[in-house]
């Protein structure tokens, strides 16, 4: 009898952004509802191997896009191994033009509490697979 094999192909099109903060999550969280106008929220911790990560999540249903801001430091290990120095990710999924990431991006700089942010390229990863959720 022979065996059949599953392969699965991830989406890893989406628009990832590197955070450097020293805040605390909901701090950051309550900055970026305000500067992006969206409205994250506390989920269940995103488990990445034997690591928990804090979540929180926005569903922007009229644009059909999705916000994550996930914290890389978890409870045992980084959740993107490659960027220790990253405190956060926000990961917007949906259809976006380069503008409008860049636009993102320069609204999450403008913030007195962030001291760097980033477009980071997915696909570049060696741990992109901690992001799939």
């Amino acid at each position: 009898m022979s065996k059949i094999k599953l392969q699965i192909d991830y989406d890893y099109e989406f628009c990832l952004i590197g955070i450097v903060s020293s805040e605390k999550d909901y701090r950051l969280c309550w900055m970026l509802n305000t500067v992006l106008d969206i409205k994250l929220s506390k989920t269940e911790e995103h488990e990445a191997g034997p690591s928990k990560h804090s979540m929180y999540s926005f569903v922007q249903e009229e644009l059909f896009r999705e916000y994550y801001l996930l914290a890389n430091k978890g409870s045992t290990h980084f959740l993107i191994e490659e960027h220790k120095h990253i405190d956060y990710f926000l990961v917007v999924k949906g259809l976006q033009t380069d503008e409008e990431k860049k636009n993102i991006l320069d609204l999450i700089k403008k913030s007195d509490m962030v001291s760097a942010a980033y477009l980071i390229d997915v696909p570049s990863l060696k741990s992109k697979h901690n992001l799939v959720f």
